[in-house]
């Protein structure tokens, strides 16, 4: 996959991630919660990727 396309792709997926764990309703349920919780996680780190990944890709080499 070409570096234009993934920070598009990794967004995304982080986003679908974030709205999935969202939806997840761990009431009584331990391994809801876990499942929950990393999603969330997974889904925070991958924006914070894109982010970085968009920032560091505007620099230009000299």
């Amino acid at each position: 996959m070409k570096k234009n396309n993934q920070i598009p792709a990794i967004l995304a997926a982080s986003i679908l991630l974030i709205l999935l764990s969202s939806m997840l309703k761990p009431e009584g349920s331990t391994l809801l919660g876990v499942l929950q919780t990393l999603m969330l996680g997974v889904g925070l780190l991958g924006c914070c990727t894109a982010a970085w990944r968009f920032a560091k890709g505007g620099k230009g080499k000299s």
